[in-house]
This record gives structure tokens, C-alpha cells and sequence, in this order.
């Protein structure tokens, strides 16, 4: 059985008072249903508070309810059905694109597939497709989630290509992203046709994408449970580690801590799963941490060369290459990037390193502008903040620089410059000097 963490059980008194929160009743109402007093509503409310450790009524009954979470399943398969709604005869190259995306899918290394319904089978989620040829091929594609006829997403394609792989790539990533979407939308409940393991790694890649040290707390206590317990479980330890990488990177905490927790994550994630292209994009994570970067990018250089469509593995050794100095190989992997990554997809960390390298290269405008579209995802960014503040410094525009700085603050109301200094770890001497220089020159007046 899996084990739950050391965390304080709630009483059965306890948990009948979060029930009827949960239910919306008042304090008052509380009193008259369970016939106690005001006061004795009150200490329960407290003790519960600290033992879910959250502030108010409201983060409360937003927590997970426990009894619904099964945590015995993280050995149940996620089940993805393809389902193929017409005969594809006459639509030869949707049939070539609809094979490859398959394929690719299979790169995931997460999924259960199959290419039709087995009896008393509930899928996670049935991904539909039919084509049609007018004056062109087109794949419409469409997700649902288990059994139910309600849409998730739909979407067509058209096969104008004769580069068929790389919209096969670029269709399942759009694929992938749009089912990591779904479940971070989803409401879990123990009925739900997915697992557990699936849903609540899906929703902490989404939180995490927000770059705030909330998001990092949520992922902690979301996934702990779930990646340090006697049964393993791949995508809790993955996304787990990420938080505290990010964490890392970020400044959320003692770094040193950070970095330990990342060090056991690794050695677990290589105890259990050795080959895994997870397991070695933790180990870069942790050498990264650890100032081996050579390492760390051996491990990515490995993931990418096995699974292509891993574009998480391409966006943090663009990240390293630049902490090396190593612009060039940074720009030809955002290249290669931008160009796998479909249009309508999540781009801004791919879109942050560019940013950084036309900094570095003087082209402060153009800086300028791609850091200002990746603030609108991602306001909490505060690296990117800081570039956005050094481009209207470097440009003379005086009273941007200041808003700029504002806003720094009111999302980061304890920052100063040694966070400059944790930003740049392992950043190399000669564009260190370069960056400390603008950004000391703003902060000191």
C-alpha cells in the first residue's frame, strides 16, 4: 500500500466540519448541525487550518478531498484510444499523417495506447479522427475524456505537407498540450478516468508554468505524497523535481535545500527507472544545481536524441548552453524549437532565451519586445523582468525603467540585489560583468 505522508490525520470530527464547508454552511450553521458551540466551531476551524496547511475557509475547501484520492493507483495505466471514424482509403496522406502521429505519441513513454475499445474499458481520454479530401487532405482531430461524448478540443489539419514527420511531430505536441490542458481544467474526483499520478502532475505542470513560489508550494504538496512513497511513480517524481529546479533557479528558499531534495529525487528516479528519458533530464537538473554542467548536458543531449518531441529537454540546455556562454548552440536549439513547437503552443521559455541573447548582444529593442510578450504569460518571471528593466535603461527610457521596477516589486516585494547574483550563478565571468554592470547601475539609485 502506498505510503501517505507524515502529515497530521485530520479527526473524524474534523473532517465532518470541512464536509459541511465544503458544503458552503456557515459557522453558525455548523453550530446548529453538529450541536456545539461557536467557540468549539472555531478551535476545530483553527487545527484544521494548520493541519492542511492553509490560511483561510476558502484554501480549505479547495484542498483535495483524501478520501477521494486513490493512492494505491499509481500503477494503473493512463489509457489513450485512437479512434479512427472513417475509412482513410481515399485520403492517402492523412492516413501516412495519422500513423506518424501515433507513432510519435508512443515517444511519450506515458500512455497506454490503443486503436480500439476493449470491452469494459474505461480510457483516460479517446482521441477521435476522420479525414476528408475536397480540394486538399484534411485530419480532424478531437479529444474527450473517458467515455462521455462531451469535446475537450477539436481541431483540424491540413495535409499540404510533404514533410509529413514534422507535422506528425508538431500535431502531437499540440496533441499532448492540449490533454496536459484538459486535466489541469478537470475537477478529480475518485470516479475520474484518469489516475491520480496523471492528474495531479498534469495540474503542477500547468501551476508551475506561472513561475510563483505558490505554484512551487502547491506542486510540493501535491506531489511529495506521490514521489516518495514505497511505490514509484515516474511523472510525480519528474514534475517533483522540476518544482524544486525551478525552485533552484528562482531563489523560492534555502537553495541548498532545494538542491538536496533534487539530489534524492535523482537517485530514486535512477534506482527505479535508469533508461528512462526522465530520469535523465532529473540528473540534469541536479547537476545543474551542483555546477556540473557537463553533465547536466550530456543527460539532455541523450533525451533529445532518443525523444524528439521532448521539448521540456530542448528548453533547459538552450538554459545551460547560455549559463556556459555558448550563444551560438543556444540560437540554433531555439531555432530548432520554434520551429518544432506548434503555433499555438506555450513558447515563452523558448522565447525568454532569445530574449537574453539579443541582450547580450546589444539589440535592446528587439529585446525589448520579446521580453514584453513573454511578461503577458508569465508576470512573475523575474529574470525576464530584469532584462525588460535593463533594455529601458540601455534605451534611456527613464520613466518605463521605473514602472518596470514597480512591478518587479509588487511581485517580488522582498527582492534585492543578491537575488541578481543568485541569477546569474554559473552565468560565465565576461557576460556576468556585463549584465551586473547595467543592472547594479539601475538598482543603486
Amino acid at each position: 500500500m502506498f505510503e501517505q505522508n507524515t502529515r497530521q490525520e485530520l479527526t473524524s470530527r474534523q473532517k465532518e466540519i470541512l464536509s459541511l464547508l465544503r458544503k458552503g454552511l456557515t459557522n453558525t450553521e455548523i453550530c446548529k448541525t453538529l450541536g456545539i458551540s461557536a467557540n468549539t466551531v472555531k478551535v476545530h476551524l483553527a487545527n484544521i487550518y494548520k493541519i492542511l496547511e492553509v490560511t483561510n475557509r476558502t484554501e480549505a475547501v479547495s484542498t483535495q478531498n483524501e478520501s477521494a484520492i486513490k493512492f494505491d493507483d499509481l500503477k494503473k495505466d493512463l489509457i489513450i484510444v485512437f479512434n479512427k471514424e472513417n475509412d482513410f482509403a481515399a485520403t492517402p496522406k492523412a492516413q501516412e499523417l495519422y500513423l506518424s502521429v501515433v507513432e510519435s505519441f508512443h515517444q511519450y513513454h506515458i500512455f497506454r495506447i490503443i486503436d480500439f475499445p476493449e470491452k469494459d474499458l474505461v480510457p483516460g481520454f479517446v482521441i477521435s479522427v476522420s479525414a476528408t479530401h475536397d480540394n486538399e487532405e484534411v485530419l480532424f482531430i478531437s479529444i474527450r475524456q473517458g467515455n462521455s461524448r462531451e469535446l475537450l478540443w477539436t481541431t483540424s489539419i491540413k495535409v499540404n505537407s510533404d514533410d509529413i514527420l514534422l507535422l506528425a511531430q508538431k500535431t502531437s505536441m499540440l496533441l499532448f498540450r492540449s490533454l496536459v490542458l484538459a486535466t489541469a481544467k478537470m475537477k478529480y474526483t475518485s470516479s475520474s478516468s484518469v489516475p491520480y499520478w496523471w492528474y495531479a502532475s498534469m495540474y503542477c505542470n500547468v501551476k508551475l508554468e506561472n513561475r510563483s513560489k505558490e505554484s512551487f508550494d502547491i506542486s510540493k504538496k501535491m506531489l511529495t505524497p506521490l514521489a516518495t512513497g514505497s511505490e514509484y511513480n515516474e511523472q510525480a517524481t519528474y514534475m517533483l523535481s522540476m518544482a524544486y529546479y525551478i525552485a533552484f533557479l528562482e531563489n523560492w528558499g534555502d537553495r541548498q535545500t532545494n538542491s538536496l531534495a533534487l539530489g534524492e529525487l535523482a537517485r530514486k528516479a535512477m534506482y527505479n527507472a535508469p533508461y528512462s528519458v526522465y530520469s535523465k533530464v532529473i540528473m540534469a537538473f541536479y547537476n545543474t544545481t551542483i555546477g556540473n554542467k557537463a553533465e547536466a548536458i550530456s543527460y539532455l543531449q541523450q533525451t533529445i536524441e532518443e525523444t524528439p518531441l521532448f521539448i521540456t529537454a530542448r528548453i533547459y540546455l538552450i538554459q545551460i548552453y547560455l549559463l556556459t556562454g555558448e550563444e551560438d548552440r543556444a540560437l540554433k536549439l531555439i531555432d530548432e524549437c520554434e520551429r518544432l513547437i506548434p503555433e499555438t503552443a506555450n513558447k515563452a521559455s523558448v522565447t525568454h532565451a532569445r530574449s537574453l541573447i539579443l541582450f547580450l548582444q546589444g539589440r535592446y529593442s528587439e529585446c525589448k519586445n520579446i521580453a514584453k510578450q513573454v511578461l503577458l504569460y508569465t508576470p512573475n518571471a523575474m529574470a525576464v523582468r530584469l532584462i525588460m528593466i535593463a533594455c529601458c535603461y540601455k534605451m534611456g527610457q527613464k520613466s518605463e525603467c521605473e514602472a518596470q521596477i514597480k512591478k518587479l516589486y509588487e511581485n517580488h516585494p522582498s527582492f534585492n540585489q543578491n537575488d541578481i547574483e543568485q541569477l546569474l550563478a554559473g552565468v560565465t565571468p565576461q557576460k556576468k560583468a556585463f549584465i551586473m554592470e547595467s543592472l547594479q547601475e539601475i538598482f543603486k539609485k
